[in-house]
Formats: C-alpha cells, structure tokens, sequence
C-alpha cells in the first residue's frame, strides 16, 4: 500500500510541478488552440499539458515499479511513446490523418502481436467460442486504434477527457491492487495522479489542454489496459473474491462515455450524408454546454454517471450475464438522444421566456418614460 500511494503522491507532485513550466514554454513558442470550427472556447489557450500528463506517469512508474516489470511491460511502454511523440508532432505541426492512423496501428501491433496484450475469445460473453490468432491480432489491434481515437474525440471541453481518464485509471488501479498485481496497480495510479495534476489547471477556466499530446497516448494507454483488465479477471480462478463475473460489460461500461459519444455523433454524421470524421459540434458534451451547462458542470455529470453506471453493472452481474446487460446498455443508449432533445427544447423555452420577460421590462420602461416626457413639456 505504501508504494501505492507514493506512486499516486509523486505522479501528482511531477504534474503539478510540470504543467505550469510546460505552459511558459508553450506560450513561448507561440503554440495554441487557436479557436474556431469545431472548438468552442474563444481564448489563445495554450496546449500540449499532455507533456505534463506523461511526465507524471512516467516518472512515478519509474521510482516504483521495479526493473523486472517494466521490462515485461517494455512494449506497452514503446508504444506509448511512440503514441506520445506523434500526439507532440501534430500539436506543434498537424500531421496527415494517415500518417497518424499508421502510427497507432504500428503502436498497437506491438502491444499486441508482442506484448501479447490479446483480446482470445468472447469470453463471458458466448463462452466457448475462441478466435484464431490472426483473428485474435486483427480484432484486438482494431479495438485497441479505434478506443485510442474514440478518446481523442471527447477533449472538446474542459477537464472532460482528464476527468474521465482519472476515473478508468482509479477504478482500474483499485481493482488490480485488490487481486494482488502490484505492478499494474502502479502504472494506473500512477497515471491517476498525473491526470489530477492536470486536471488542477484544466478544470473549469482553463489555462492549458492537453491537446492530442495527452489526449491520444490516454486513449492508447486505457485501450491496452482493457484489454488487461478483462484477460486477467478471466484467468482468476472462480472462488477469487475480486473476480467480475461480467468483464466485459464492465470495461464497456468504464469506457462508455467515448463509446457512447463516437458512436452516436459517427451515426448522426453518416445519416447527414457526411463523413464520420467532419468535425461538428454535435457532440453530447457539446449539447450540454450549448444549454447552459458549464465545462466543470458537465464534466462531472459525465463522471458522476459512468461512475453510477458501473456500480449498477456490477451489481447485475451476480444475477445477469454479460450478453444480457449489454443488451440493457443498447436499449438504454436509445434514451440519450431523447433525453439531449428533452434538454435542447426546454433551454429553448426558457430562453424564449426571458426574451419577452425583457421585452415586457423595456416597454414598460420606455412607455413611462415616454408619460413623464410629457407630463415635463405640458
């Protein structure tokens, strides 16, 4: 436990230390988030606290995990840095859209093809049914590039894509702790502590993001870690008192906000007769803004709602198998687009509301203003 917590100690420490000299920097070399098309903010913020993000992470997996396990983690590690360095390229330069899907996909063959980071069968799912190794590789490297890009798409406000990072890499670092992997525990407390460190400077007004330096190897960091996650919990043994009888419902459920939102602004965009990638601000989070909700405010109603998500999950999974429950999640994800328009049309109302309370309030202004011109000039 100790290690633990001077893990979670030093990532926090390094982050907050970090991003402010990261900034100075940043500024310096005149690099920005300029706003306009798909960004809503309308100030030159300063980006790449990724930086900050990586240092943390880096740093306390470094002081606390030992030399043995690193190198058994030594292609998650390559992979990242690969991820890290091409996320620092394309904000200081933007790079092609290829170039970086072939990055990722090289970042995750890795990881998987060596690192045997593998996704083998359906699970508890369907049961029985296991994939061929080729399959195995391609599904797995798929899963892994497409949640990567799933998370770079929620950095669209403040202290969203941070908070939601924070909450995975807790919740994760908790449980590896509890069935006794140390090692893992530490890499996700670590990266716990650096994205509160973050999350000091980019919570509500903020005065840095993350930019695709932080948001990209996030996404490819929980990504792999998933896929840990659910391998590991379907090798312990069944009398284990931390084993999830429904792993995969319940990484689905950890990784529900970017799932729900990438496929929901990915269907709107194709139904339009546009591309899945245009960019637009038809994002939930982005709803949520528009009617009056602040960053902050938002942020948490997306935390606080995965976090109740996933302790209804794991409730149903002592009496409800995963098929089941995910069956539940699809039906439910129906009611989102209901509940986003129920929220749109009654901003709209009180919006309206207010303009003719305004109105009233100015007529009757200007109407006794005009009596007692008047009544002077009489």
């Amino acid at each position: 436990m100790l290690r633990i917590s001077l893990a979670l100690l030093s990532s926090l420490v390094v982050a907050i230390l970090a991003v402010p000299e990261v900034r100075k920097v940043v500024i310096k070399n005149n690099v920005f988030d300029v706003p306009g098309g798909r960004k809503i903010h309308t100030d030159l913020i300063p980006s790449m606290g990724g930086i900050g993000i990586f240092l943390g992470f880096l740093i306390s997996s470094y002081l606390w995990t030992s030399g043995e396990q690193v190198f058994d983690l030594k292609y998650l590690f390559v992979g990242m840095f690969m991820i890290f360095f091409m996320g620092l390229r394309d904000d200081m330069m933007p790079l092609n859209p290829k170039n970086k899907l072939f990055v990722q996909i090289v970042a995750a063959t890795l990881v998987v093809v060596m690192g045997n980071a593998q996704l083998t069968s359906l699970y508890t799912l369907f049961p029985g049914i296991e994939f061929p190794q080729a399959i195995s590789y391609a599904l797995t490297i798929f899963v892994i590039v497409a949640l990567t890009n799933s998370f770079n798409l929620i950095d669209g406000i403040n202290g969203l894509a941070g908070g939601v990072a924070a909450f995975i890499t807790m919740t994760l670092g908790i449980w590896f702790y509890l069935i006794g992997n140390l090692a893992i525990a530490t890499l996700m407390i670590s990266m716990f502590g650096a994205c509160i460190g973050f999350l000091y400077y980019n919570w509500g007004k903020a005065s840095i993001f993350m930019g695709d330096t932080g948001s990209l190897f996030l996404g490819f960091f929980i990504a792999t870690s998933l896929v840990m996650f659910i391998n590991t919990d379907y090798a312990l043994a069944a009398s284990h008192p931390f084993k999830i009888d429904n792993p995969i419902s319940v990484a689905i459920l950890l990784f529900g906000y970017p799932f729900i939102d990438t496929l929901r602004i990915f269907t709107i965009r194709i139904m339009s007769g546009r591309s899945p990638f245009s960019p637009d601000k038809k994002h939930i989070h982005h709803v949520f803004v528009r009617t009056g909700f602040t960053h902050s405010k938002t942020s948490a109603i997306v935390v606080t709602a995965t976090a109740i998500a996933l302790f209804l999950t794991l409730g149903l999974g002592t009496v409800l198998n995963d098929g089941i429950i995910l069956g539940i999640m699809i039906v439910s994800f129906y009611f989102i687009p209901i509940a986003l328009k129920i929220r749109v049309k009654r901003f709209k109302m009180k919006r309206a509301f207010k303009v003719i309370e305004m109105a009233t309030v100015s007529n009757r202004f200007n109407g006794k203003f005009t009596v007692e011109k008047i009544r002077a000039n009489s």
